[in-house]
């Protein structure tokens, strides 16, 4: 069966554990700009009309 391979959060140890709740708590936002994009007519528009 596939998912006699899976590992689980009981199967970590201690520091994998910590790790994987260091990922879980943070609260700060995913970056997601496009490099370039910033910079395109539409963004320009965006701004402008103070929209973004």
């Amino acid at each position: 069966m596939a998912f006699d391979n899976t590992i689980t959060e009981s199967d970590l140890d201690q520091d994998a554990r910590t790790l994987v709740a260091g990922f879980n708590a943070s609260e700060s936002e995913p970056d997601l700009a496009v490099d370039g994009l910033s910079d395109s007519l539409l963004a320009r528009l965006l701004r402008l009309f103070r929209l973004a």
